[in-house]
């Protein structure tokens, strides 16, 4: 024992506690990882993992995209999906180029998402039926770098249609894919009431390049409107489009334009979403014409 009252040959110090070698990842790697979870799986769980991933989580360059997936079940939720959207949007102070939504968009939270994405270019919504279908209308006014909207299980007024048409120059796909059940007066429509999503598309959506409208109450005159009016279209998806019966010469014309052509009777298989046809129909007599 020395002088101090220390034992010869022992130190007081603490170990060294080495760092695992994943930790000692440069940032941007990690944010390439990150980038792979979804904002819900950021929030409540990734940036509290250590002090490096929350620098990492809360980088805007991380909210370029936000991709709010879920399985729709909000009643057992820990937590607020709309409250960790807002924060999300905040976080990418701008930046944010795409947003998914899915169950639980309002009208309140597709105003706040407006408002602070002026740059904007894709935005997908679903199952959100009319929760958001007049509020469109404001919404796409404000973003004029919008390329991509897709809806599906989600309305949208004819007057949305036609600001779309207005405020977004650059689009080039739109996707309106809803169960024929959503449908209003489906069997006691006449056929310009069926027609009328399809001539707006037609008249207000001359830059499409890529049209979906599954389960879409349209007949072969809403077909025809979109020939003739969308000459970039490329791809084009009638699935469950019960009432289009395609003759020989339309047939042919869309062959001879159309690259990639879903015909109403193609499988539904691979979606995201289920969809739910209303009625039965005779596909002989639909599709003899093919």
């Amino acid at each position: 024992m020395n002088r101090k009252g220390k034992v010869k040959g022992k130190s007081n110090s603490r170990p060294v506690v080495k760092k695992p070698p994943w930790m000692e990842l440069p940032e941007g790697i990690w944010a390439n990882i990150l980038h792979r979870l979804g904002a819900v799986e950021i929030l409540e769980t990734a940036e509290k993992v250590c002090s490096k991933w929350r620098r990492v989580c809360k980088n805007p360059s991380m909210w370029r995209v936000i991709d709010m997936w879920n399985l729709g079940d909000l009643s057992d939720m820990d937590y607020d999906l709309e409250v960790m959207c807002r924060h999300a949007v905040d976080r990418s102070q701008g930046e944010v180029v795409d947003i998914n939504l899915q169950y639980f968009a309002t009208a309140q939270l597709l105003e706040y998402i407006a408002e602070r994405s002026g740059k904007l270019k894709r935005l997908s919504i679903a199952c959100c039926y009319g929760m958001v279908c007049e509020s469109l209308v404001e919404v796409v006014q404000k973003l004029p770098l919008l390329e991509e909207l897709s809806l599906t299980h989600t309305t949208i007024t004819i007057e949305g249609i036609e600001a779309l048409g207005r405020s977004c120059p650059q689009l080039k796909l739109f996707e309106l894919n809803n169960s024929l059940y959503m449908g209003s007066g489906d069997y006691f429509d006449n056929e310009d009431v069926r027609n009328e999503e399809a001539l707006a598309i037609a008249k207000n959506l001359p830059t499409l390049h890529h049209l979906q409208l599954i389960g879409n109450r349209m007949t072969i005159k809403g077909v025809q409107a979109i020939l003739d009016n969308c000459p970039h279209l490329v791809s084009l998806d009638l699935r469950l489009c019960k009432y289009v019966s395609l003759n020989k010469v339309l047939s042919n014309r869309i062959y001879g334009r159309i690259k990639d052509l879903k015909h109403p009777h193609d499988s539904l298989a691979g979606l995201e979403f289920s969809f739910e046809a209303c009625g039965e129909y005779d596909e002989d007599q639909m599709f003899d014409d093919y």
